[in-house]
């Protein structure tokens, strides 16, 4: 399951309610549900007939013929296991057993905060942590559409506003934070480097990605905003059911994050990846709220641009001025625009998106 972005599951729940609620949810995100079992002997049958390394199951601790010898014998087979208690919480005597979740998001970061790891023991679900910090994701529709220097400039500003700040630097593709701002060896930090007053850095790598969960639950007790470059959210529903440790940040973000910030362009090819971007989203289930920042290029049209149209839902539609020469600037002296071209309409249209954030 590698690369897997549809995952095949096979239910096997006694209960008739509650396999609705878990297959209405795998569903909604156009995963194929090959098979609903009622006992254990139909299970045991259906996934004799499949590639067993290719398969999810989710069952409940009161299907009918259930026992730890024949779970044990399925775990030997390779299948990936999820169980849940019965109707009144009880495990039954059966090992892993997770309480029901509440809801389908609860569900779907369950699986996809564990599916990473299938030969694994699988964690427990866990609640999700009350967190202190507002959580803002920010990733592009494609490549070169200005999604580092918003994210940087953006947590300038709100650490200017009085926010205390962490910028994490998660584009695991082309990370440049830490060049943009002459900072070296960020990322052989254990968790944040402080670099002014109120505004702190870190860089994830693939050595600290294992660690993410409890650098990102330490930071949001201690910081008021966290902002997360995930460069590019190409294939996101893909990334979401991807066990490889790059997709581990996108996985939290989707999870836990109030907000995603995507990053486009006026230019032709940019406004069709974001089209391809929003009809990604359109088929998947995330907690943040979407809004949209547009690098101005091109004079916009609303009758070609996606950017209007009712694809995906966006909380905010932000159109960024294009403004070269205060970037090149800001990138000879290694800072932000804040400290080299505070007047610039750039500057401004930065500064009003981070007070609607901290608002």
């Amino acid at each position: 399951m590698d690369s897997l972005a549809t995952p095949a599951v096979i239910t096997a729940i006694a209960d008739p309610d509650f396999e609705g609620v878990i297959s209405s949810a795998l569903f909604s995100q156009g995963w194929s549900v090959i098979a609903r079992t009622l006992d254990m002997n139909s299970l045991e049958i259906e996934i004799s007939k499949c590639d067993v390394s290719q398969v999810i199951l989710i069952y409940s601790s009161d299907l009918p013929g259930i026992s730890v010898a024949r779970l044990q014998e399925i775990t030997r087979s390779g299948v990936t296991l999820f169980g849940f208690a019965d109707a009144v919480g009880s495990a039954q005597g059966l090992p892993d057993i997770s309480p029901r979740p509440t809801s389908s998001a609860e569900l779907l970061a369950y699986i996809r905060g564990n599916i990473r790891s299938p030969h694994l023991r699988t964690p427990l679900m866990q609640p999700v942590p009350n967190l202190h910090a507002k959580i803002i994701g920010v990733g592009s529709a494609s490549h070169s559409t200005g999604n580092t220097v918003l994210v940087l400039n953006l947590a300038q500003e709100s650490a200017l506003l009085g926010m205390r700040t962490l910028l994490i630097d998660a584009n695991f593709q082309s990370p440049a934070i830490a060049t943009l701002l002459d900072l070296r060896k960020v990322s052989d930090e254990n968790k944040w480097r402080d670099i002014s007053e109120n505004l702190s850095v870190s860089e994830i790598t693939q050595q600290k990605a294992p660690g993410f969960n409890v650098l990102a639950i330490d930071a949001a007790a201690y910081f008021d905003l966290i902002y997360i470059d995930l460069g590019t959210l190409a294939n996101l529903s893909s990334d979401l059911t991807d066990r490889r440790w790059a997709s581990q940040v996108k996985i939290w973000v989707s999870n836990l994050a109030q907000n995603m910030i995507i990053t486009s362009t006026t230019e032709l090819l940019q406004q069709r990846r974001l089209k391809d971007l929003q009809q990604d989203l359109s088929k998947i289930s995330i907690v943040p709220n979407i809004s949209l920042a547009v690098l101005s290029v091109t004079e916009l049209r609303k009758r070609d641009s996606p950017i209007f149209t009712n694809t995906y839902p966006m909380s905010h539609v932000w159109q960024i001025p294009n403004d070269a020469r205060s970037c090149s600037l800001a990138m000879r002296e290694r800072t932000t625009l804040a400290q080299v071209s505070a007047k610039s309409a750039l500057r401004k249209a930065f500064l009003n998106i981070a007070i609607q954030i901290t608002d």
